[in-house]
């Protein structure tokens, strides 16, 4: 009797011990990805995109949370037939590998510079003739700052009391010779000509590659700040007032993600780009 009850015991303690490292295992696995519409640390996700009337869906983007620090990444591929689509996975499955890798970050700043090298010089190995690239937009949250760099003409702002507020300003040919005629380095004349251009002139997957621009000092977020995301599919298309409008309802990430997509499909607008968005709230 003694010889069962000892054994009775045992696989009792070994069935706990079981069902211990499975929790454990499933907590690991919960805290590593935020799925859309969910919560992890303070944080509240939503996604949704439209391949708009293009033959392929160039956009990627991607969530990865482990422990305290929480990475979002967003991608808008270039390229003829489907070098775009190839150029964005890549990029977002590079970032994910590399903060999953190393999730403390230590440095912020230069984990960006190296994840934006890396992804650049990746891109050109994979895909001959340079006939690939993409725009990116990133941001990490830890400890209610948001950090952001990016590339291209993705973007990166911030909804708060009501209000959209852009963080970036893009890397397209009108927004250089904007700053270069505040700045006294073009002509009003080259600058108004200009203006009329919105061809990229830095993204990654070029030999040319240049500087990331990045935060000066990191955002500090307060409750129910929206942070977003976006490809130029959503932001050169959508007014500014009609975004805000989507985002002072009462709604949660997910559904404003999915109503903001809506509302771009039905403008009249005759060729639609790939379009994304990525929100996340802090709460």
């Amino acid at each position: 009797m003694r010889e069962f009850m000892f054994k009775n015991k045992y696989t009792v303690t070994a069935i706990l011990f079981s069902i211990v490292g499975l929790l454990i295992l499933i907590r690991n696995y919960m805290d590593s990805k935020l799925k859309r519409g969910t919560y992890c640390n303070g944080l509240e996700v939503g996604v949704a995109s439209s391949i708009g009337n293009r033959e392929y869906q160039e956009d990627a983007m991607d969530i990865a949370s482990f422990k305290k620090a929480t990475l979002a990444v967003l991608a808008d591929g270039i390229g003829k037939k489907r070098a775009g689509q190839l150029s964005s996975r890549l990029v977002v499955k590079i970032f994910v590998d590399l903060f999953t890798a190393n999730p403390s970050i230590d440095n912020i700043n230069y984990f960006f510079k190296r994840a934006f090298n890396i992804t650049n010089r990746e891109i050109l190995k994979t895909l001959e003739d340079h006939q690939g690239g993409a725009s990116v937009a990133c941001g990490i949250i830890v400890d209610g700052l948001l950090h952001y760099a990016l590339v291209g003409n993705t973007m990166v702002a911030v909804f708060r009391n009501n209000e959209l507020i852009p963080l970036s300003e893009g890397h397209t040919v009108n927004i250089l010779a904007q700053k270069g005629f505040y700045q006294g380095k073009i002509s009003r004349q080259d600058a108004l000509w200009a203006l009329k251009e919105k061809r990229l002139f830095n993204y990654v997957g070029q030999d040319g590659f240049k500087d990331i621009e990045i935060y000066d000092v990191p955002v500090k977020l307060k409750s129910e700040d929206i942070v977003l995301l976006m490809s130029d599919g959503i932001h050169s298309y959508l007014p500014w007032n009609q975004l805000e409008e989507v985002l002072k309802k009462d709604l949660t990430c997910d559904e404003m993600a999915t109503a903001i997509i809506k509302k771009l499909k039905e403008t009249s607008i005759t060729e639609k780009d790939n379009a994304s968005i990525l929100l996340i709230r802090y709460k």
